[in-house]
């Protein structure tokens, strides 16, 4: 590591509060632990926003992801061994969330081992490398060009050793790393025309380029002649779901009581569901939706356009509402999702700045499947995925996704920053979607309904999630639960399934996160009279991290925080 790499690490931990010798222990161990993963995982620390590695890509052997589970293995007993008692508001929030973190890592390298099972995280990782650099600098790559170059020299070397891990692939993760390779390479060759543009040595940019090219053919290659591991690899099991359950959700529930959790938010849902349809006559929800759908047109003339409308139209209505703050000097692009995540990222999806960064832009994708359609009906159907634009937007961009992670990277802690539980910020966002219909916002006459249908899928999502990592249900049933349940179309099903696959606990964090975020209201705004601005911005200011743990916090010194 350079040392401008490592003067470039910031203080990660703000407090020193309580046992003043634990806290330090504590500080030390997390700085050690960041080092040392920024300086094998390069890639991560420009992710966070350290410019001063762009341009690195680390190595991607089983000597480095082994290094790393003994560095996991290692600092987590020792900060386990610090005194509880001896943490309080902001300082414990920050040990629990890197226990937590420290965990699940430790499960997934060790315990599943997904650099060796999961072809598409290696590709995953080469494509990143390349693109959250390309998005961040849209427009204005000539800074970045050299950083860019130097990635795209590295990629033949991090491929071919990814396929080395391999072992046994599960074939579901084997098949959207194939599809994936060969949308890299489409965007290579984009890249590679803007590069050359910008590039003194036009034919040096072109080589590295087609060597890239050709390592993500040369390691598709390799991944179809791996011998698959079981069909249903992906699933972690009951005892390791449950133990994910409790460290990312915050939560004590067991796999039959996340089951039934899903059954009385189906069953509840469904009935009001159908109270709001029959508001509009005797037709019932999903032909009314249906209908709705079929009649919505975009305003602007193209979907992209009509997403950049609304957005910016979100952001004017809350804070016109005043019932949030929004921090300066932050900007949400809206933007149509590459080729080669379209099978991956259902319907929309945001990216957020780094936690480090100066320039904090985050990324509203759009992903318009339509584009793909081999006729107007198919496009047709696929347009429709996007009818009730308004609440996506307030979901993913204002005041979602998008303000709630540019406030978290203001956090005074460096490490809470860095921590990504979606049961708050997907709690968060379907927070949001509830206040812009509560206040009025969104004023569509099927809003309200459509709102609800929206709160069934994630009612859905809590079993699938739960189900398809027990086992109880295969891959083509869970995707036949949500064409039947919600009315996906096939394509949608099998994006939003495959996500399902490698993220066991996020699905189920959506719906679990609201209901929490309403319990705090009930506490709070109903039984303590605080406003509702007061409410969210006390909410953002701790960063994304379990309910349960804020409220841990509350009671046990963070005062400073509540209002």
């Amino acid at each position: 590591m350079s040392s401008a790499q490592r003067a470039s690490f910031p203080r990660i931990v703000r407090s020193r509060r309580g046992h003043a010798e634990a806290v330090r222990r504590f500080q030390a161990l997390a700085q050690r632990f960041l080092e040392e993963t920024w300086e094998r995982f390069p890639q991560e620390a420009s992710e966070a926003g350290l410019r001063a590695f762009d341009a690195e890509l680390g190595r991607n052997d089983p000597a480095t992801h082994l290094a790393q589970r003994r560095l996991l293995a290692a600092t987590l007993p020792q900060i386990e061994a610090l005194p509880d008692s001896a943490f309080t508001g902001d300082d414990w929030l920050d040990r629990r969330g890197l226990l937590s973190l420290l965990r699940a890592e430790l499960f997934f390298n060790a315990a599943r081992e997904r650099w060796r099972t999961d072809p598409q995280r290696h590709v995953d990782a080469a494509v990143s490398s390349l693109l959250l650099l390309t998005i961040r600098h849209a427009g204005r790559l000539r800074p970045v060009r050299a950083a860019l170059e130097s990635r795209l020299e590295k990629i033949p070397r991090f491929l071919e050793e990814g396929a080395a891990c391999l072992r046994r692939p599960v074939p579901l993760w084997s098949k959207l790393a194939i599809q994936s390779c060969a949308g890299a390479v489409e965007f290579l060759r984009d890249l590679g025309v803007e590069l050359a543009r910008l590039s003194d040595a036009p034919a040096t940019t072109a080589r590295r380029v087609h060597e890239a090219s050709a390592a993500f053919h040369n390691y598709a290659a390799a991944v179809a002649r791996k011998t698959p591991g079981p069909a249903d690899g992906y699933a972690v099991g009951r005892d390791a779901f449950e133990m994910l359950v409790r460290e990312r959700t915050g939560l004590p529930y067991s796999v039959p009581e996340v089951r039934a959790l899903s059954t009385d938010w189906v069953t509840r849902l469904s009935a009001e569901l159908a109270h709001e349809a029959r508001k509009f006559g005797r037709k019932k929800a999903a032909q009314l939706l249906e209908e709705a759908a079929a009649r919505w047109t975009p305003t602007a003339p193209t979907l992209l356009a009509e997403y950049e409308r609304l957005t910016l139209q979100m952001r004017e209505r809350f804070a016109a509402a005043d019932i949030v703050s929004f921090p300066p000097n932050e900007q949400c692009r809206v933007m149509l999702v590459p080729k080669f995540l379209r099978h991956l990222i259902p319907t929309a999806a945001y990216c957020e700045p780094g936690a480090f960064s100066a320039n904090q832009t985050g990324i509203f994708w759009v992903n318009d499947l339509g584009l793909e359609a081999q006729s107007s009906r198919q496009r047709a159907a696929e347009l429709r995925q996007h009818f009730g634009i308004e609440l996506t937007c307030a979901h993913e961009a204002y005041p979602g996704h998008h303000l709630q992670f540019v406030v978290q990277n203001r956090h005074p802690s460096g490490l809470r920053r860095l921590f990504k539980h979606a049961i708050f910020y997907e709690g968060w966002t379907l927070w949001c979607e509830k206040m812009a219909l509560d206040l009025g916002i969104i004023d569509r006459p099927e809003a309200r309904l459509l709102q609800l249908h929206d709160a069934l899928w994630r009612a859905y999502r809590i079993g699938i999630d739960s189900d398809l990592h027990d086992r109880a249900v295969t891959f083509s049933g869970a995707c036949r639960r949500l064409q039947e349940g919600v009315g996906f179309t096939a394509a949608r099903a099998r994006a939003d399934v495959s996500w399902y696959s490698a993220a066991p606990t996020v699905p189920m964090s959506y719906l679990l996160g609201r209901l929490e975020v309403e319990r705090l209201h009930a506490r709070l705004v109903v039984g303590e009279k605080w406003t509702l601005r007061q409410f969210n911005d006390w909410m953002l200011s701790h960063g994304a991290i379990p309910w349960s743990w804020i409220w841990h916090a509350l009671l046990h010194g963070a005062p400073e925080r509540r209002r």
